[in-house]
């Protein structure tokens, strides 16, 4: 959650690289993925939590991207937009893909001749592992995969949720900073030792370009927060998501 406040915040970090990048929560179903998603950015009046998109509706919401005045896109459940025709999503796809990297101005039915003004947004989903495996070649070959950090884990505890019913207590997920610059302005704080040991997190992850240039941020922030040493203990606790083979969530 700490990561994902401050991957919404990483926009005003100084950066000659524009791309915003995202990141995906992979977790089998009833593992609070959504919760999680929503716990980070309904602190924020610029993210908007989505729980579908069709093409369509992206169109009504494009002046508000290019406005700012949504920064962040937020799915709880990211496979639901493939529940339809398989064309459609493809061009939504292809649609999200460009909004976090090049950005996008025109929709495939506008005049490309038009002059408009570039949205980037950064996007946040949540899917289970089966429709992961479903996607993942496709969005390898489609160069979707690349522009995001994809983070696997499990509940180390699957009774978790059952034993808050049983209790008729919600869980506790603490409190996670929504700090924002009041200049607007978050400094580049990584050193040269701290950008090998933030690349190396990468290692496993399909692509280092987009993903490295949002983990850099997202670090920056985190130090204009808390400091470098709690930073780098964030990210690290953070960094075990990101192996070949997860990790467990303990609450």
């Amino acid at each position: 959650m700490e990561v994902i406040s401050a991957a919404h915040v990483s926009r005003f970090v100084g950066s000659p690289f524009e791309q915003r990048g995202g990141l995906f929560i992979v977790a089998p179903p009833g593992h609070i993925k959504s919760t999680i998603i929503k716990e980070a950015l309904l602190l924020y009046a610029d993210t908007l939590i989505l729980s579908d998109l069709n093409v369509a509706q992206l169109a009504h919401l494009k002046s508000a991207l290019i406005s700012g005045r949504y920064s962040t896109l937020g799915f709880g459940e990211f496979e639901k937009l493939y529940e339809r025709n398989p064309g459609s999503a493809a061009n939504l796809e292809g649609h999200l893909r460009a909004l976090v990297e090049e950005g996008f101005d025109k929709m495939s039915f506008d005049s490309q001749q038009m002059i408009g003004v570039t949205a980037r947004v950064l996007l946040v989903g949540g899917i289970t592992p089966n429709a992961y495996a479903r996607r993942w070649q496709a969005w390898l070959d489609s160069g979707f995969a690349r522009r995001f950090i994809w983070c696997h884990y499990r509940l180390a505890d699957e009774e978790l949720i059952v034993d808050a019913i049983r209790k008729w207590k919600k869980i506790s997920f603490g409190k996670v900073s929504s700090a924002i610059p009041a200049n607007k302005d978050i400094p580049y704080t990584v050193k040269a030792v701290d950008a090998r040991v933030l690349e190396k997190m990468l290692d496993n992850q399909p692509s280092k370009e987009t993903p490295y240039t949002l983990l850099k941020k997202i670090f920056c922030v985190l130090v204009w927060r808390y400091g470098r040493k709690r930073a780098f203990a964030i990210l690290h606790d953070f960094s075990e998501s990101l192996g070949r083979t997860g990790t467990n969530l303990y609450l």
